[in-house]
């Protein structure tokens, strides 16, 4: 017994210095987890070495994830915002296409006629945005003032441009007009051509005509101072001065 008692105190010497050994170990170097933040913080790349800084850290990322919260509400209303204001744009010359092409049926050129729309507007400047300003008033009007044509009303001033479609159908028009004119224009350039040769025909024939009064007077001349003694010879030539008298009085002499 006396062996196996020293045996066990030898045992319980040994258990109590190894337990003795751990709680100085244990103490020494103790966890850091309830120590308080450092005066400079966690050094750069290490985590949070304590629950302090571990906190810290939690309440310094949910204020940063707040901020980045509230920033991306202000950009999603910033963007909504702009896409608003891009669709009204959008609509904006949409309607200002659709008057280029079929003209504004609120704003006529003649009250008359329903199909005369406005066509094209001067574009004005917002000096807030820097833009065209692409409002319309109550009555579907753009605020700038409408694009003048070359066509000119009863009262002598410029008539408004109207819709691209109109002004297809007016170039229409004016092409089969000017056609139809084209054609008037070669017949009477074909009538003037037959009308030149038959008056240089008829100067020809003039010419000619004069030629032979002259001749015809000439001979009248000649015969209306000849004298003979024979009775058949003066006879003859008053028969022949007759008859070239005659001859005269067709061609136009009044008293040869």
């Amino acid at each position: 017994m006396t062996a196996i008692g020293k045996l066990l105190a030898f045992l319980l010497l040994v258990v109590g210095l190894t337990m003795m050994t751990w709680a100085v170990g244990v103490y020494a170097q103790r966890p850091t987890w309830f120590n308080p933040v450092p005066e400079g913080g966690a050094e750069k790349g290490e985590g949070a070495a304590g629950y302090a800084e571990l906190k810290a850290e939690i309440d310094s990322l949910g204020e940063a994830a707040k901020a980045a919260s509230g920033l991306w509400g202000e950009t999603l209303k910033s963007l909504e915002a702009h896409e608003r204001f891009r669709a009204n744009r959008r609509n904006g010359y949409a309607q200002l296409i659709e008057y280029a092409h079929k003209g504004n049926p609120k704003d006529l050129i003649d009250p008359a006629n329903p199909k005369s729309g406005k066509g094209f507007y001067l574009p004005v400047v917002d000096p807030k945005t820097r833009l065209y300003d692409l409002s319309f008033d109550a009555a579907g009007r753009p605020k700038g003032e409408a694009v003048l044509g070359s066509e000119v009303g009863a009262d002598g001033k410029a008539l408004p441009l109207p819709g691209l479609d109109a002004l297809t159908n007016s170039v229409s028009a004016d092409t089969q007009r000017i056609e139809l004119l084209t054609k008037e224009i070669t017949d009477q350039r074909r009538l003037y051509d037959t009308l030149s040769a038959e008056v240089l025909a008829t100067e020809k024939r003039l010419v000619a005509m004069n030629t032979i009064r002259d001749s015809v007077q000439a001979e009248l001349f000649f015969l209306d101072t000849f004298e003979v003694d024979v009775f058949e010879t003066r006879e003859t030539v008053q028969r022949r001065a007759s008859q070239l008298r005659g001859r005269l009085k067709l061609l136009g002499v009044s008293n040869p």
